[in-house]
């Protein structure tokens, strides 16, 4: 073992402690909220140290899809906020505006997957090349599919977990895909309303913190020089 090799070991030895560290407060009820922010501006740490000529939400993206070990998760359109996006908080996002023949797609989609109570009963997280398929079967007059398919990922779950949860924890403190409630005796309880849980985000950023490790530790390189 070379120097640098036992510099990167100690290095992420420590980010290794920090994230179990956020285990322990996301597997207690009372800091079961902080745990998540905590997790979440770690994934954004990793994303700056792996990334750092990116702008934030761009490094965010990348650090998951590309070193959490679940790109065909992450990958997936949420499907039901596909259909609510002109009624959710990115609605006048210029993003997402640039998206043609929005309402030409959703009706396709629904001709496949039903309206919102349907998903919401059913296929509610849907791989890409599926959403494209039954886009352009649809066969939709003056369609745009470059422009789809660039602005697909918006829909992404890798995209609401930098929007939702790491961008509303931050600076919002607050937690849109966990519902907490309270019963007679005042325990908190908390039910997650989507796909992204606690469990999957410290998942998540124990398999990106380890997949830096490795591959720092075989190039004898820190994450910056990647």
């Amino acid at each position: 073992m070379n120097d640098k090799v036992f510099l990167l070991d100690e290095y992420f030895k420590s980010w290794d402690r920090d994230v179990t560290k956020a285990a322990e407060l996301l597997g207690n009820q009372r800091y079961h909220l902080e745990g998540i922010l905590v997790l979440s501006c770690y994934l954004s740490a990793f994303a700056a140290m792996r990334f750092p000529d990116l702008r934030d939400r761009e490094a965010y993206i990348n650090i998951v899809n590309d070193y959490s070990g679940k790109r065909d998760f992450y990958e997936k359109i949420d499907l039901l906020f596909l259909y609510q996006w002109p009624q959710s908080k990115l609605c006048d996002n210029g993003r997402y505006k640039k998206l043609k023949n929005y309402s030409e797609i959703v009706a396709a989609l629904k001709k496949t997957y039903g309206g919102e109570n349907d998903v919401k009963a059913g296929i509610r997280y849907v791989s890409p090349k599926d959403i494209i398929f039954h886009v352009l079967t649809a066969a939709i007059p003056g369609f745009d599919e470059q422009n789809f398919r660039d602005k697909l990922s918006l829909f992404s779950l890798a995209e609401l977990l930098y929007r939702y949860v790491r961008c509303d924890a931050v600076h919002n403190a607050d937690f849109p895909f966990v519902n907490k409630s309270r019963d007679t005796d005042g325990n908190i309880s908390y039910k997650y309303n989507h796909a992204i849980t606690g469990q999957v985000l410290l998942a998540t950023t124990q398999s990106v913190c380890k997949a830096l490790w490795e591959e720092c530790r075989t190039k004898s390189k820190w994450t910056q020089q990647l």
